[in-house]
């Protein structure tokens, strides 16, 4: 009795060094998200990314708790480790040895530059940027390699703290051109609307991106956060659960 009641304490002992810390403490694993981003990511926790990452989560029965940030602070606490994960995040070179992306992103971006609709067309494509020539963009965010080379050649980078700010200055003639994030559940009129502007339209298309749940390599729960987060995303995508809300925010 007395050695069957030692092998029991033993074995509860192993399991629980065994389990993952949110697991044994059922503690949250504190999880960062950009606070201007609807539909993907809204100042008040909801959005179509929350949604995927909370579902991943679940499906492998570990808490999290979302904070809720600018985008820049988001992305600064991942990468000084103060966090274990952020998102939404694209790759970029300034995150290498700092943050490991999810095995797949969340979702895709396709960058599409405004222009004023009340002035001339400044151009036709990244190639046509001319020097001097103001784009708005948001703090922080990461956008497509070929932005870098048209910094190189002369355009001024004008950051702002979210794209509606960069489409408000766009409206008012501030800046040229605005770098803008769309795709189906993130519409061009979704965008317009949301600014509250009404001279602004397309100009012409970026490279497509990729959008990640960004994780910490260096903070203690980073790894295990990103290999449970990649476990949970393949089990709503085999099961049903990642349409379910496709669907549901493609109705909104």
């Amino acid at each position: 009795m007395l050695r069957a009641s030692l092998l029991s304490l033993w074995l509860a002992a192993t399991t629980a060094a065994a389990a993952p810390p949110a697991a044994q403490a059922g503690a949250s694993i504190e999880i960062m998200v950009e606070d201007a981003a609807v539909p993907w990511s809204g100042p008040d926790g909801s959005g179509y990314a929350n949604d995927l990452v909370r579902a991943a989560f679940e499906a492998v029965h570990t808490n999290i708790k979302l904070t809720v940030v600018p985008y820049a602070r988001c992305k600064a606490y991942v990468m000084q480790g103060a966090v274990p994960a952020c998102f939404s995040m694209s790759p970029a070179p300034e995150q290498k040895g700092y943050v490991a992306l999810s095995d797949q992103p969340l979702f895709e971006v396709y960058p599409r530059y405004y222009y004023n609709t009340d002035r001339s067309l400044p151009a036709t494509s990244e190639q046509q940027i001319a020097p001097g020539t103001r784009i708005g963009i948001v703090n922080g965010y990461e956008y497509p390699a070929s932005l870098a080379e048209v910094e190189k050649r002369g355009a001024v980078l004008d950051r702002a703290n979210s794209e509606q700010a960069n489409l408000r200055k766009l409206s008012a003639g501030r800046v040229d051109l605005a770098l803008m994030m769309a795709n189906q559940m993130k519409t061009d009129a979704a965008i317009v609307q949301q600014a509250q502007v009404n001279n602004v339209g397309v100009a012409f298309h970026a490279t497509p991106m990729g959008s990640y749940i960004g994780f910490s390599t260096t903070h203690p729960q980073g790894e295990q956060a990103r290999k449970l987060f990649n476990e949970g995303y393949r089990i709503i995508s085999s099961n049903g659960r990642k349409n379910e809300i496709v669907r549901r925010w493609q109705l909104r």
